[in-house]
């Protein structure tokens, strides 16, 4: 008996299955664990770059994988559908949680579960803080910020290092009016100096969470490394004793009174006093690093990247801030001094307004943009329902993402006044103008949980060193 023939399989029908099989793994992939966007826009900058004056465009890997099995946390940058234009995928960190509050206030965030409640200041990880902090160095690395504003008649000042001999206080940008929300603060040298930017909400705020970090190398008759950091009509003095101080704790110490930005000394009424709980006196002719801060009405001091004091502060009412530095004794090198700003949220980008609020109610989200001076996000998202008859006589009623100009835009029908109207599924209307009743706009700043699609993981592109270009990092 002879043994059966195994059927034959034609090539052409094997390269089809495979390639179909490829492409529906492919799509999965794409839709249910990783995918790569673009970001084309720049209202994520400078954490994340979409800038076409500069040919910029930062490729993102997002992890969609883990949204299936968990709900989005706060601070997250998170990929989702724009809640009234479902069509357009956007890129934002998450800021408002389901079931409270949200209050953009002076520049920070602000959270309550119920309107009995009182407010409290949002404050970050610091994973995600370090994101948000904005370099305040100049564009030219060769120009100084720093200038003497008592004694220093021994001290050479090159761009971010005080070589101090004997003492003195130097102020940040002594003659300023005061530390703003410059628009390219924290952008990467080599992109910022390629930007001309014209933005009306761009050096309007004064910015008072502040800090200043660096290395200090004390002489042997060295007698304190002091920095002041003043926010309205208060003082923050951070206080490291050098190797002929008497003392040997540092302290913070602050009181209110004198004028924005004076440097005011740390003995009087009223005068507050941290100590810190380790003794520690900086060594002679030894590197220290140092970091001050003050950030989200909480103060602090740490030493080689330990946090050895530190307070609660009461927010004040105009965060308007001011940093010196003070050496006293027989001088001090200091090097790598690097100057922050917190990023600032403008409250209402078109009124300008200080302060915003929002009801987050169950299973929604509030999203806002890093780039706070230019960003289309939960602050300004409006949107536009119109009621129209159609050509064959049928009433209508759309809602759609409300863009000056843009959505509704203007047109004929025939030689007739018309609209054309894309509403939030992407469809588009064309209605003739005396046919169409527009309601009133309608504040749209929720994004319903079922939008969220994954979370942005890193930057993995672009890489251009021959333009000191590389976006290589990841986010929180």
């Amino acid at each position: 008996m002879s043994k059966p023939k195994k059927p034959t399989r034609h090539p052409w029908r094997e390269n089809i299955e495979a390639f179909t099989m490829a492409v529906i793994i492919a799509l999965l992939f794409k839709y249910f664990i990783l995918e790569i966007s673009k970001i084309p826009s720049g209202s994520m900058q400078p954490t994340l770059m979409g800038e076409p004056k500069v040919g910029i465009f930062d490729r993102v890997l997002v992890d969609k994988l883990s949204m299936h099995f968990r709900d989005p946390e706060r601070f997250e940058i998170v990929v989702f559908k724009h809640p009234i234009e479902r069509s357009r995928v956007m890129v934002k960190r998450l800021v408002g949680m389901p079931g409270e509050d949200l209050q953009v206030k002076n520049g920070d965030l602000w959270t309550r579960p119920d309107a009995q409640s009182e407010w409290t200041i949002v404050r970050r990880p610091w994973p995600v803080q370090q994101e948000m902090w904005r370099k305040l160095d100049p564009t030219d690395p060769s120009s100084s910020s720093w200038s003497v504003i008592e004694g220093g008649e021994g001290w050479k000042i090159r761009a971010n290092e005080l070589s101090a001999n004997g003492a003195g206080t130097v102020a940040f940008r002594r003659g300023s009016s005061g530390i703003r929300n410059h628009y390219l603060d924290g952008y990467p040298t080599e992109i910022a100096k390629n930007l001309q930017v014209q933005n009306s909400h761009s050096n309007r705020y004064l910015v008072g969470d502040l800090r200043l970090e660096g290395k200090i190398t004390a002489q042997e008759g060295t007698e304190a490394v002091v920095v002041h950091l003043s926010e309205d009509r208060q003082t923050y003095t951070f206080m490291i004793p050098g190797p002929a101080a008497t003392q040997q704790e540092p302290t913070i110490a602050w009181r209110s009174g004198g004028s924005p930005g004076k440097v005011l000394t740390s003995d009087g009424p009223g005068e507050r006093i941290v100590v810190a709980k380790e003794r520690f006196r900086l060594p002679a002719g030894k590197s220290v690093r140092f970091a001050v801060q003050n950030l989200d009405d909480r103060i602090a001091l740490e030493i080689d990247g330990d946090e050895v004091a530190w307070a609660e502060v009461e927010p004040v009412s105009r965060p308007e801030g001011g940093l010196s530095l003070e050496v006293r004794g027989s001088g001090a090198e200091l090097t790598g001094l690097e100057a922050f700003r917190d990023i600032y949220y403008i409250a209402d980008p078109k009124s300008g307004r200080r302060t915003w609020w929002t009801e987050i109610p169950a299973g929604h989200y509030v999203m806002l943009g890093d780039n706070a001076q230019d960003s289309a996000d939960s602050r300004d998202w409006r949107g536009k329902v119109y009621e129209f008859e159609t050509p064959d006589g049928e009433t209508l009623r759309k809602r759609g993402n409300f863009r000056e100009g843009e959505n509704p835009a203007r047109g004929t029908i025939g030689s007739e006044p018309a609209r054309r109207f894309r509403d939030e599924w992407g469809e588009v209307h064309w209605f003739a103008e005396r046919a169409g009743r527009p309601e009133l706009e309608v504040h749209a700043p929720l994004v319903p949980r079922e939008l969220i699609q994954g979370r942005a993981m890193a930057v993995f592109w672009p890489i251009l060193p021959h333009r000191g270009i590389v976006r290589l990092t990841w986010l929180h």
